[in-house]
């Protein structure tokens, strides 16, 4: 059975993935200004409510068939928007992460401009896949713990980011491999 499909865009998910590009200048001055522990943990606390605000979105659109165009758009954006941000803030106190943010750019360039292909090419969107979901948890994860235990070790942080990165570039091969058989199947 096909999904109802919301022509509206004012849609409470809609709103929610609207909201999470708040959260992420809110994240990024608070992380940025902090000096405290406390601090540091309503950072945290920020990007928490984000994840939850993102799932919430999430299962309210397909509970209410809520699903827009626009929803399947604005919410890998605002994903990715709040991931880019909280690693670009954590180079701050952990250098490993410029490589990661670097990696985490090229990729979604990559994923944003062959998609882009890929949609003109097929019509289709067909949204993020198993493996981009793992990306999306693991990122999610590190971060998380990065910015939840200020006092981490730098080698269980660079351990951590590595982790990350690796499952990046597993996912990078995985989407990249999706999109160039979707072309050659419709050239």
């Amino acid at each position: 059975m096909e999904e109802k499909r919301s022509k509206k865009i004012i849609t409470i998910p809609n709103i929610l993935s609207m909201f999470r590009f708040v959260l992420a200048f809110l994240f990024a001055y608070v992380y940025l200004h902090a000096t405290t522990t406390k601090e540091y943990y309503i950072a945290a606390l920020i990007i928490v409510i984000s994840g939850l605000t993102d799932v919430i979105d999430g299962k309210i659109a397909r509970h209410f068939h809520m699903i827009s165009e626009l929803g399947k758009i604005l919410d890998p954006v605002a994903d990715k928007f709040t991931q880019g941000i909280v690693a670009l803030c954590l180079i701050k106190r952990f250098p490993w992460m410029l490589a990661l943010f670097i990696l985490f750019i090229l990729k979604e360039s990559y994923m944003a401009i062959r998609g882009i292909m890929v949609l003109k090419s097929t019509g289709q969107n067909s949204g993020a896949l198993w493996f981009g979901k793992l990306n999306t948890v693991v990122l999610y994860v590190v971060l998380f713990f990065l910015l939840a235990i200020p006092d981490i070790p730098m080698n269980i942080a660079r351990t951590l980011i590595v982790l990350c990165m690796c499952i990046m570039v597993f996912s990078f091969i995985m989407y990249a491999r999706t999109y160039h058989n979707l072309l050659k199947k419709h050239r």
